[in-house]
């Protein structure tokens, strides 16, 4: 992998910031733009567009079992309060500007890849860039 900017254009670096911070929205529309106009992507773009798609349904499958296994444990009689106060905690109380620990957490990763991604770096999350890595580089 190329560690830095060169040779990356200033669009690629746009839309791959842009695809971090939307949640992989932006990601989409280049995706069906480059389809429409019979663009080719740059390995570096489709890396990062691809990563920010899946970093979203990874963190959006990642709330989704906790607040299941959160919701089973919470029935238990002595561990339900325990739970619901780590919960609560962890997801619900502010910290930092308004948010809570998970959210504060997330919103510090993205900042990571979209700023990485901003100057033409390949940023790097352990499972997640392994698997976009494997399967979607050309």
């Amino acid at each position: 992998m190329r560690s830095g900017g060169i040779g990356v254009q200033l669009i690629e670096r746009i839309i791959s910031a842009l695809s971090y911070l939307t949640f992989g929205m932006a990601g989409v529309v280049w995706i069906i733009v480059c389809y429409v106009t019979k663009n080719q992507m740059s390995s570096f773009c489709s890396y990062n567009i691809y990563q920010s798609i899946f970093f979203a349904v990874f963190v959006y499958i990642l709330s989704l079992f906790c607040s299941i296994v959160m919701g089973l444990l919470s029935a238990v009689p002595f561990l339900g309060k325990l739970i619901n106060d780590f919960a609560m905690f962890f997801a619900g109380t502010p910290i930092y500007f308004g948010y809570s620990l998970w959210g504060l957490i997330i919103f510090l990763v993205i900042c990571y890849l979209a700023i990485f991604s901003f100057f033409g770096r390949y940023p790097y999350l352990p499972f997640i860039s392994d698997v976009i890595g494997s399967n979607f580089r050309r």
